[in-house]
């Protein structure tokens, strides 16, 4: 799958939406809500399986003014390409950061270049209730009073959905740090230590912040919506959040970056 995105969105909402409508062939309504993206952008516009048919897109979209992402498999960030944070310790001049499998890494917070905040959202699906019996009036006339009731299957619940918090660190020359509200340990928080988990990741969070003030700090990816207004209608946030990472990434830091 390659992905499709513009970015750096200026000027008129409406002429935007006009030709980017006429690029993709689409209504302008269709378009309009891909030049409303916050910030300019990223807006993932379109996939495509074909190498030949992507790259024709974009150049019609540079051709009309548009500045364009276009993404490979090979381009798009997962677990085995990013360093999974499990242990930190936040010195005066760098941090230092251990994986569950006991890799370590030091980092000068004057290399870090951009951290990305955001949720994983995660559903679960709920078990089906067990059917209930209802009275059935005509099965008791077919049966002569021996059938009274029928069974009826219950309407399955909503899917439940997990959310944990998230931190991607960049830095020149390292993996993408990865930062797991559920994952970290923060027993180097020491007398700073806080009673929630969630309430340690945001004083992570905040410290990172604070120690890399050369750093973009970028939340859009922190709520369902913001993930959804980039991904578009055909990219589900739950399945499709390490898209709207990379795509989001490479806007920010540039496409080589």
């Amino acid at each position: 799958m390659l992905v499709l995105a513009i970015y750096n969105l200026k000027g008129n909402e409406a002429l935007l939406a006009r030709e980017l409508a006429a690029v993709l062939e689409r209504t302008v309504y269709e378009a309009s809500s891909r030049v409303r993206a916050p910030g300019g952008g990223p807006s993932v516009i379109a996939r495509f399986a074909a190498p030949r048919a992507a790259q024709d897109a974009a150049s019609r979209l540079r051709a009309h003014g548009f500045d364009t992402l276009l993404l490979g498999e090979e381009e798009i960030e997962d677990d085995e390409r990013r360093f999974v944070v499990r242990g930190f310790g936040l010195g005066t001049e760098e941090l230092s950061v251990e994986s569950n499998g006991g890799a370590r890494l030091a980092v000068r917070y004057q290399d870090v270049e951009l951290l990305l905040r955001g949720i994983r959202i995660v559903e679960h699906e709920s078990a089906a209730p067990p059917p209930k019996r209802k009275l059935s009036p005509v099965r008791a006339v077919l049966s002569g009073g021996l059938i009274l009731t029928k069974s009826v299957r219950q309407p399955r619940p909503p899917p439940v959905e997990e959310r944990e918090g998230f931190l991607q660190l960049y830095a020149r020359g390292m993996p993408p740090l990865a930062w797991r509200e559920g994952r970290l340990l923060y027993r180097s928080l020491g007398r700073t230590l806080l009673l929630s988990r969630h309430a340690n990741f945001l004083q992570v969070v905040a410290e990172l912040r604070q120690r890399c003030p050369g750093a973009t700090y970028d939340e859009r990816l922190a709520n369902r919506a913001g993930q959804a207004q980039l991904l578009g209608p055909t990219l589900s946030p739950v399945e499709h959040l390490d898209v709207a990472i990379s795509v989001l990434v490479a806007a920010l830091r540039g496409p080589t970056g």
